[in-house]
């Protein structure tokens, strides 16, 4: 990549400062504890595009490739798109310190990927707020250790002009299928199926904004091994999803692939016969499982889908 030398001095630079910031050297918040920039594009009316940047435990420095990745997808944007701005919220988990040290981490955070974007050439006027809400704003609420990651984070809002409103339909599933043409109103569906759900699908769970198979992966697989076992006469169609608050369409395209990869893999590896999967598919995230209105919902579009085919 072009920017290749460049990222690679950045990334040094940036610890250094990650390091700097963790002393407490950083600007000074306002009395209601945000960092404010000001914004010549005040009138313009904008939707939003949120993309999580995750932290390691009590760390306000990025160390990993896939962060680094997530973030330079939301410059290239910027970089293409001159209308876009952005904000950047900082947050911090709730065991990771008092409601102060929660506070500067959250901070931090948020001025790391500053610094990062500034330093891949972005104009700070486009940044039109930078905010620190330490850890009064938990994403998800789980204790185990996908919930704690996801909460030790950073958040990238892009804002881009909203087009001409459209009238208002009435849709009381949020499939996007207006109730008037959808034959399952009440039951979040899909297009080309008439608003409803496909039917003989087993999910295939996924921690959020990752690929890699965990303990509930496993058991959904093996189940459908042994149904593979009990019944030859089956064959199987693999797709791969995510859901929009995992990065943008580029990151959840690459999430999808992935995801659907590791699924053919532990089934080829457990021996069963390649020719019994028919199709695979990559759908990124055009394909929610849900509307995503609660964390749940979040988590449960972070997937895989195995299609079993009757012949």
């Amino acid at each position: 990549m072009p920017y290749k030398k460049e990222r690679m001095i950045l990334k040094k630079l940036l610890l250094l400062f990650g390091m700097f910031y963790s002393f407490g050297a950083i600007a000074q918040p306002d009395s209601k504890g945000q960092q404010k920039k000001n914004t010549s594009n005040s009138t313009i009316q904008y939707k939003s595009d949120t993309t999580v940047i995750r932290f390691d435990y009590k760390q306000s420095a990025l160390f990993h490739t896939f962060t680094f990745d997530a973030i330079d997808s939301v410059v290239d944007i910027l970089l293409k798109n001159k209308e876009v701005t952005l904000s950047i919220d900082g947050y911090a988990y709730k065991d990771e310190g008092s409601d102060t040290i929660c506070y500067w981490l959250s901070l931090n955070r948020a001025l790391f990927v500053q610094t990062y974007v500034l330093g891949r050439g972005i104009d700070s006027a486009r940044i039109t707020s930078l905010k620190a809400y330490g850890k009064t704003r938990q994403r998800y609420i789980n204790k185990d250790k996908e919930g704690l990651l996801v909460n030790c984070r950073a958040e990238i809002l892009l804002n881009y002009p909203l087009p001409p409103k459209k009238p208002n339909f009435l849709d009381m599933d949020g499939d996007g299928v207006t109730d008037e043409e959808d034959k399952c109103p009440t039951v979040f569906g899909y297009a080309d199926k008439d608003g409803c759900p496909d039917s003989n699908i087993v999910v295939v769970p996924f921690p959020i904004q990752q690929s890699a198979l965990y303990s509930k992966t496993y058991i959904v697989l093996d189940s459908v091994l042994d149904i593979l076992k009990k019944h030859p006469e089956y064959s199987i169609s693999i797709s791969g999803h995510a859901f929009k608050d995992e990065g943008i369409n580029a990151v959840c395209e690459s999430l999808g692939a992935e995801r659907m990869e590791m699924v053919k893999q532990y089934l080829l590896s457990r021996q069963m016969n390649a020719t019994r999967i028919k199709s695979e598919k990559n759908y990124g995230n055009s394909r929610p499982l849900n509307a995503g209105k609660t964390p749940i919902e979040i988590m449960a579009n972070a997937r895989a889908e195995i299609l079993f085919i009757y012949q």
